[in-house]
This record gives structure tokens, sequence and C-alpha cells, in this order.
């Protein structure tokens, strides 16, 4: 009880910082006010314990504001420490200052953020909408079962190459139905290796109804109020299609929230590496920072649209001409791809081939 009294008297209309770290059973919290550690503790993941131990403590103080890393957690205790009225924080954990210290455990970790939150040095994130938050899962869980899908046509090739045997050409396409049908039709010497090569066509045929139904829902999304007109805009790019325009418009979310291109692109890790030291610059890699997803579909997009656009094509053109591999000369023109669609939204206008 006196412990709680001092506490209160000593946060009594001050700002408090408080960090998180977040774990699937337990949080370390590390309040901290004016240059001191007010007080470390551990909860259990519980938001009404959070709560009822902030409102019994820190009641006086004229404000709480708290901070915790992105991660698995996702965005639920933003919201609801939100709609209490405090102010939070989500900042990544890649931009979190790095302290020379070999001890790193939960409660420094908790430490570290609250510090650096009252300092303000810490980036914040951006938190979707719940609805923006929903509908990108779509989108997502297309991309894991198209990533399945590829690794079990693998692992049949693998099955086959095994035992010598090749893809019929007499068939037509691979992975077409007659293909499929060639392949349950092949006869093995054992019964086990035709037991292991029906079981991963099940799984084919599983994970390709799962698509095409995923498909259709993305598709009726893009139709939706929320997204027709910009996906109208997006889609006049010829090369940029139903998935590559969705996965613009909901990993992006507003697009008014970048100010200028440059970090729209630094956003997208899409912009290179640079160590330079006096009068030596040094341009490296992409930076890969930011969302992966909508890095991934623009470029794939890229190799459809040079054909298309002869701006594009000329800049890549240009860059194969310098000795540049086609791969860094075509994240270039995915670069400009993602300036120019960007415009088509801002401005609300289609796509316009040719122009600089």
């Amino acid at each position: 009880m006196k412990q709680l009294k001092c506490i209160e008297k000593f946060v009594q209309g001050k700002a408090v910082f408080c960090g998180i770290d977040v774990h699937a059973k337990q949080w370390d919290l590390c309040f901290f006010c004016e240059g001191e550690v007010v007080e470390k503790l551990v909860i259990p993941g519980s938001f009404d314990r959070l709560k009822s131990h902030t409102e019994c403590r820190y009641k006086g103080a004229c404000s709480v504001h708290f901070v915790y890393e992105a991660g698995f957690s996702g965005f639920w205790l933003y919201r609801r420490l939100t709609a209490l009225g405090h102010r939070c924080t989500v900042t990544p954990p890649s931009r979190v200052p790095g302290v020379d210290n070999k001890v790193k455990t939960d409660k420094r970790d908790a430490e570290k953020l609250a510090r650096f939150l009252a300092g303000g040095l810490l980036k914040s994130v951006y938190v979707p909408s719940p609805s923006i938050e929903m509908d990108r899962q779509l989108l997502r869980l297309f991309r894991s079962y198209k990533k399945k899908l590829t690794r079990v046509k693998n692992q049949i090739n693998a099955i086959l190459r095994l035992h010598g045997l090749s893809w019929d050409k007499t068939v037509g396409c691979r992975w077409t139905k007659r293909h499929v049908a060639w392949l349950e039709g092949l006869s093995f010497d054992h019964e086990a290796c035709r037991y292991v090569i029906d079981r991963h066509l099940e799984e084919y045929r599983f994970l390709r109804s799962h698509i095409a139904d995923l498909t259709k829902r993305i598709r009726k999304l893009s139709r939706s109020n929320a997204y027709q007109k910009h996906f109208g805009y997006l889609i006049s790019c010829k090369g940029v299609g139903l998935l590559t325009a969705m996965t613009f418009l909901l990993e992006l979310g507003e697009l008014w929230r970048f100010p200028d291109t440059i970090q729209f692109c630094g956003y997208l890790g899409l912009t290179p590496s640079q160590h330079s030291s006096g009068e030596r610059v040094r341009l490296g890699h992409i930076t890969h920072e930011g969302n992966s997803h909508i890095r991934h579909v623009l470029i794939e997009s890229a190799w459809t649209v040079i054909r298309h656009d002869p701006f594009l094509r000329d800049k890549y053109d240009r860059l194969r001409a310098r000795s540049t591999n086609g791969k860094k000369a075509i994240v270039a023109v995915a670069r400009s791809l993602a300036v120019r669609l960007r415009r088509c939204v801002l401005d609300e206008t289609p796509y316009a081939i040719g122009v600089c």
C-alpha cells in the first residue's frame, strides 16, 4: 500500500511512458516517468489486467503513452488502448535503436522501449483499419496456397525423377487436366510410390479448388464500393491485374500518408542501400525494408508492363545496356511503376502509357 501511494504521488499530473514486451502468455511492463523507472512487473497476457493496473496506479497521471513492437500480436492491443483514450505506438522491431549490451531479457526490452519512447526515438508503423486488415488476409491466404501448390508440384516432379520418368509432351502443357490424368494413370513397381503420388495429387486438387474460390472472393471484393474506383485506375495499366491491384490497395492502405515518392519507395524497400564516406559514394542492393508482399507483385507485373509501356521498356533497355543484369533492371522498372500507380490513385486518373 505504501508503494502504491508513492507511485501515485510521484506520477501525479505527469506524463508516463509504458513499454510492453508482448508474448503469448505474459507481458513484461516497464513504467517510466521523468527519467526514472517507476515500476517493472510481469502480468498475464490479458488486456483487462493491464487496464486495471493502469487505472489503479496511474489514474493521477496527465497521460499514459504505451508502446510495443509490431509482430504476431497484431493491432488489437493498440485499438483497445486508444479506445480508452490512451496514446499507443506500435514500433517496427528493425527500427528500435540498438544498445551495446550483451544481456538481453524481456524486462530489459520493456525498459528500453519505455526509455526510447520518452526520448522520442521510436518510429511507428501504419495501423490499418480493421476492415482493410481483414480484407488483406484473403490475399495473404491466396499467396500462401500458391506457395504450397508450387511445393506439391515440385514434390511430384521429384518422385518422377527418382524413377527415371519425365513429362510426356504428347499430353500437352504441364498441370493441365490431361497432364494430371496422365499422372493418375502412371504405374509403378511398388504400391507405396503410387500411394504417395495419389496423396500429393489429392493435395494438389484441394489447393487448386481453394485458390479458385479465393480468386472469386478477391474479384468480388474489388467490385465493392471501398475499392472499385481505385481498382479501375490501377488495372488500366496493361500488366497490372486483379491480384497486383488489390495487393497495392490493401497492403498500402492510405496512400496520402506518404508525403513524397522518396518515402513511398523507401517503404516498399525498392530504394538502393548506400554506404558513402567522404567523396566515395557506394550504392548497394535494395533495402528490402517495408512491405514485401507489394514489392513481389510489383516486380512480377513489371515484366509484363515493359511489353506495353514504351517509356518503361526504354528504361529497362538503357539499364541493360550499362551491363546491369535483368533482375536489377526490372527492380528499377518496378520502382517507377509503383510511383506511377500511386499517382493514378492520388490523382484519380487512368494509367497513361508512354508518359514520362
